[in-house]
């Protein structure tokens, strides 16, 4: 290849072949929901956790996925959003295809226009560094909530976010949608709760639990040097292997006649206080 009777220049020409590369053979046009890729990408999106991946959808959520370590294997795009984000998925696989297409294969009745199927960072459970901030799931069920409790432990500065037997997976799309990508950044592990009550007694974690009947009054307790806060199944609260081993009970007070909130309410109003009580 030359430009006007002048040989290209080795590194020029490096960087226009890997371009070609990034761009031409990473993107496909596709108008079939008989594509192999669309057949796979829709098999994964019945059953993410079965398959071993996570799937989720919206804008926001592929912006905060791109600034983490999330593994992208296949992007689906419509050809408008692929002009608005195509510097921004350079290099990944992207699939380009008509809005009916992406409705056939969409989690949601209203797709945005970019589905996304990869794999979550794996984290290794470290020992806690001084004064860290946890929570554990006991048995949180609904994804609703989870989701909302991973954004708040987030927000507020938590280190790390556990899930115990019987609670919603990470890998659930809806989890994904209401983390609002929040859980492609904080650590995320699955932990027994013998293995949780291990962990906590091995690193000296204090383990506090919220009732709504009893316990002191969160504005006036402080924390230990590191602490699990522990939230449980909405129905049936925290386990007794648990209780028997909390270190403090607290409640958050409300009017008088009234005592119920749920446990995404609880957990994001109980994280704020405690973080700020150590601040």
């Amino acid at each position: 290849m030359v430009f006007q009777g002048e040989a290209l220049p080795p590194p020029f020409f490096a960087f226009f072949l890997k371009r070609y590369y990034i761009i031409v053979m990473k993107l496909k046009f596709i108008d079939s929901i008989h594509n192999p890729s669309i057949k796979w990408i829709k098999k994964v999106c019945q059953n993410p956790k079965k398959e071993g991946y996570v799937v989720f959808e919206g804008e926001h959520i592929l912006e905060e996925a791109l600034k983490s370590d999330f593994y992208f294997h296949r992007i689906v795009m419509t050809e408008e959003k692929y002009k608005k984000w195509k510097e921004m998925v350079l290099g990944f696989e992207t699939l380009i295809v008509k809005e009916e297409l992406l409705k056939a294969i969409s989690l949601t009745k209203s797709p945005e226009g970019v589905l996304a199927v990869g794999m979550m960072k794996k984290w290794v459970l470290e020992e806690p560094r001084e004064n860290s901030a946890y929570l554990y799931m006991d048995g949180v069920q609904d994804p609703v909530n989870v989701g909302i409790l991973i954004r708040s432990a987030y927000a507020f500065g938590f280190d790390a976010v556990f899930f115990g037997e019987g609670s919603c997976d990470f890998f659930n799309p809806t989890v994904v949608a209401r983390s609002a990508g929040a859980v492609f950044h904080i650590p995320v592990y699955s932990l027994k709760k013998v293995e949780f009550l291990s962990w906590a007694e091995l690193n000296r974690v204090g383990i506090f639990v919220a009732d709504s009947s009893k316990g002191g009054d969160i504005r006036t307790f402080f924390p230990f040097s590191s602490f699990v806060l522990v939230l449980g199944n909405e129905a049936r609260g925290i386990s007794k292997e648990i209780l028997e081993k909390n270190d403090k009970v607290f409640t958050i007070t409300m009017r008088d006649g009234w005592d119920s909130l749920n446990v995404a309410a609880a957990g994001s109003i109980l994280m704020y206080e405690l973080k700020k009580l150590k601040m």
